[in-house]
């Protein structure tokens, strides 16, 4: 099932349109190019998807949005979408349909590429909605980081850190009595 509402859009497109409620905006996330974003690619990534790879990974890591424990994950990503890039060349020299002699004369098929090409599209688009490679996800991503910074507990409470809270007994009642309103 998938979230609920209106996808969300970036600022920098919601300031385009104009502020009619007067709401905050917000803004795009900014892109820290100067820290150390070597993340290493899983082993097993060889070729094409490494060179995906090198070109993607230190610019979702500086966004925060890729570590070392997602570099299985994102290797996958990068796999699948060097053989997209093959298959559209593919498709791009050879067209996508054929046409077939049958007996009832000349038909016209889809490339199996073609349908290839079609599923790993929608597996990429997937992917890159997790790791924020499109930017209305970027939005979302970076707008939930923010919303849960000061998240408390169940009620909506902040509690104290552990070294602030008071353990004295005055807080505590003097007798515990038994709950009201339940059956037993």
């Amino acid at each position: 099932m998938g979230r609920r509402g209106p996808k969300p859009e970036p600022a920098a497109i919601k300031e385009a349109k104009g502020n009619p409620s007067r709401r905050k905006v917000g803004s795009d996330p900014a892109v820290d190019n100067t820290t150390n974003t070597a993340i290493k690619p899983p082993a097993w990534l060889k070729g094409d998807a490494l060179r995906v790879w090198k070109r993607l990974a230190p610019r979702i890591a500086a966004m925060k949005l890729l570590t070392q424990t997602d570099a299985e994950t994102f290797g996958r990503y990068c796999r699948n979408m060097a053989r997209w890039l093959k298959l559209q060349k593919r498709l791009d020299d050879v067209g996508e349909f054929y046409e077939v002699e049958t007996a009832s004369g000349t038909v016209r098929r889809a490339d199996p590429a073609f349908m290839l090409s079609d599923r790993l599209d929608r597996l990429l688009s997937s992917a890159e909605a997790n790791f924020g490679l499109n930017p209305a996800e970027r939005q979302r991503i970076f707008a939930a980081r923010a919303a849960g910074a000061g998240v408390g507990d169940l009620f909506g409470s902040q509690r104290p850190p552990a070294d602030k809270q008071d353990t004295s007994a005055s807080h505590t009642p003097a007798t515990k009595s038994p709950p009201r309103g339940f059956l037993n």
